[in-house]
């Protein structure tokens, strides 16, 4: 799932730059995750170079939130298992 998460966000981040024309030139995404009480904590970092303005490394941080394994980890999940 780590590498899910991290995959997703480099994609939509590179997607997203490539669309608006912003110089961004790599991205990196670090992911950790921590069991405290009962609960997954993952932990992202993000590095992203290039000349960015704040805005855009603002915007950059909402669009990496926006991804779609960043999205279905949030929500909640039921799992429906059976056998054929």
């Amino acid at each position: 799932m780590l590498t899910s998460l991290a995959s997703c966000t480099a994609i939509t981040l590179r997607m997203y730059a490539d669309q608006k024309k912003w110089p961004l030139e790599k991205i990196r995404v670090e992911v950790d995750f921590e069991k405290v009480d009962n609960k997954t904590i993952f932990k992202r970092e993000l590095q992203l170079i290039g000349n960015l303005t704040d805005e855009q490394r603002a915007r950059l941080l909402q669009i990496a939130n926006a991804c779609p394994v960043h999205k279905t980890l949030t929500n909640p999940i039921e799992i429906q298992t059976s056998l054929s």
